[in-house]
């Protein structure tokens, strides 16, 4: 994507979904033949239903159709599903209080457990009353553990 147009796509996106409670975990856009897709995905403790996608897609909708550049949008907005795969170190903090799973590099079996906290380059995993501190850099991969 664009780097432009990508910020201006998350400088709209943000506030908006922000104020509405929820946190936006992605934001991506691609282009086909004549048509813009603009994929979010947002979150909030209590969860995200149906209805609330729908809300935050009716309130960015003119918005976005607004800016140069995006016409036939389609616009799809989700939650993040039960086992979303962690794609940037930002989620961590998104999903503070989450039950996680985590490989690390160079390991074969999951580490489970809540995160705890969430600083840069740093997680804190709390499982069976033991906290674990890892390094973000040495996360192979990482994904939400319903």
């Amino acid at each position: 994507m664009n780097t432009e147009l990508h910020d201006q796509l998350q400088s709209e996106v943000e506030p908006i979904v922000s104020g509405m409670g929820f946190s936006l975990v992605e934001l991506r856009h691609s282009r086909s033949k004549n048509q813009n897709h603009i994929i979010l995905v947002v979150y909030r403790s209590e969860g995200v239903g149906v209805d609330d996608c729908a809300a935050i897609s009716k309130n960015l909708y003119p918005r976005l159709e607004l800016i140069e550049g995006l016409e036939n949008l389609q616009l799809q907005v989700s939650s993040p599903g039960l086992d979303r795969v962690l794609k940037s170190e930002s989620e961590y903090s998104i999903f503070l209080g989450r039950n996680i799973k985590v490989m690390l590099t160079g390991e074969s079996e999951w580490i489970r457990g809540s995160i705890e906290s969430a600083q840069p380059g740093v997680i804190i995993l709390s499982s069976g009353g033991t906290r674990k501190r890892f390094l973000t850099a040495e996360i192979r991969k990482a994904k939400l553990d319903s």
